[in-house]
């Protein structure tokens, strides 16, 4: 009979990240920024240590560029030794952002780390009070890239103890992210691990249960896309039965949030909503980038909302400079109610219509933004647009289009 593990599952630390688009802040908050993907890796070690772990899987990307800093090793090195201090292994793969051949220092780590360190799968025993219990299968990009599909090379050693997978890679139906080392749901079923530790999507996801197959996402969100709680998983093995433990570590979260604003609010009404929404972020998520939409009526004539909108948002952040836990809106959007039937005003036979029409077949926006992204001098300060972004940009000029054109009717 199999006796019980508990281990820790972590990937995309993505440590020292330089988070683009954010020199503009004033200097204590950059250097919470900066600081947060170094915090979100102290809080994963301190749940490693607290939860007793017998060991903590890292799926590749810990660093977050080939040039990874002196500063993210050695940080990294402390973190490990302190792991080693309470006897949890450790068990690292490299990923397509911080590969095996890229620039690095070289560092001595602990005998309780364990690194994959070529692109062939290999098997790491897990040894507790001298008996074997479990091995990790993995392997780490030694290039930047990984194309060829790994999922074959992952072979069970025995049925008397726990097989488990670490691959960093890509579902290779996903539209979303670079695909790398490609994998189906079926192909990782089909190889009998009892468990499949993923990394390389940030986003938080369980793919599969018994066995589970799971990304527990980057541990800090980096830009806007990246939103909510971030952090790792605890896993609790044993024979016939697993459950997961979600662990949050981010220092600082990406929120987007509506605001609904009253026909009669007032410019003091709508400040003390907006100090008491703020507040209650605070209580809630700790620091916080929120790009807020207010949904209703604000106080200011038309044609001044653009620009008292902006004004009073410089005035609410410059509140946030000197508080420990700050809520920062990085951009307020307003969205009216429609007093309009849109499927009706579609289906007429005239300008709005068509135009709606034409909303409802647009593609793509890349030919419309594709200079300013890829623009030598702005692209460093931008990331690109995801789907989602796109499809907003679309929605929020069909209503300016659409409140100007029913307005004159």
């Amino acid at each position: 009979m199999k006796g019980s593990i508990r281990f820790l599952h972590c990937a995309d630390l993505h440590l020292d990240s330089p988070f683009k688009g954010y020199y503009h802040l004033p200097g204590p908050l950059f250097r919470d920024v900066r600081e947060s993907t170094f915090k979100a890796f102290d809080k994963l070690i301190e749940h490693a240590v607290e939860q007793q772990v017998d060991f903590v899987l890292m799926a590749g990307d810990i660093f977050d560029q080939d040039g990874r800093s002196l500063k993210a090793q050695l940080h990294f090195k402390k973190g490990l030794e302190r792991l080693a201090e309470h006897h949890i292994h450790t068990y690292v793969s490299h990923g397509n952002h911080d590969y095996m051949s890229a620039t690095f220092y070289p560092m001595t780590y602990p005998d309780y780390v364990h690194v994959f360190e070529t692109e062939e799968v290999q098997s790491i025993p897990f040894y507790k009070n001298g008996e074997r219990l479990a091995d990790i299968h993995g392997f780490s990009y030694e290039q930047r890239a990984v194309h060829q599909s790994k999922h074959q090379d992952f072979i069970p050693s025995s049925e008397e103890i726990y097989n488990i997978g670490m691959l960093h890679g890509s579902l290779s139906t996903n539209t979303e992210h670079d695909v790398y080392a490609p994998f189906s749901v079926e192909q990782l079923l089909q190889r009998g691990m009892d468990y499949w530790a993923l990394g390389h999507i940030h986003k938080r996801q369980i793919l599969h249960k018994d066995p589970y197959i799971v990304y527990p996402g980057n541990i800090q969100g980096r830009h806007r896309n990246e939103q909510g709680e971030k952090g790792c998983y605890i896993v609790d093995l044993f024979e016939n039965t697993t459950s997961l433990t979600f662990c949050p570590t981010e220092n600082i979260q990406f929120i987007d949030e509506t605001l609904q604003i009253e026909q009669q609010t007032n410019l003091h009404d709508l400040e003390t909503i907006v100090q008491s929404w703020k507040n209650d972020k605070r209580m809630e998520c700790g620091k916080a980038f929120i790009e807020v939409t207010f949904q209703g009526s604000l106080p200011f004539p038309k044609e001044q909302e653009n620009s008292m909108i902006e004004e009073l948002k410089d005035i609410w952040n410059e509140q946030e400079e000197e508080v420990a836990d700050w809520v920062w809106i990085t951009r307020v959007h307003t969205s009216i109610t429609p007093d309009w039937d849109r499927e009706q005003l579609k289906n007429g036979a005239h300008f709005i219509g068509e135009l709606i029409r034409q909303f409802d077949n647009y593609q793509d926006i890349e030919e419309y933004v594709h200079e300013l992204l890829y623009h030598k001098h702005m692209r460093k300060y931008l990331q690109p647009f995801s789907e989602e972004e796109k499809q907003d940009i679309l929605n929020r000029a069909e209503q300016l289009l659409l409140q100007e054109l029913v307005k004159g009717e």
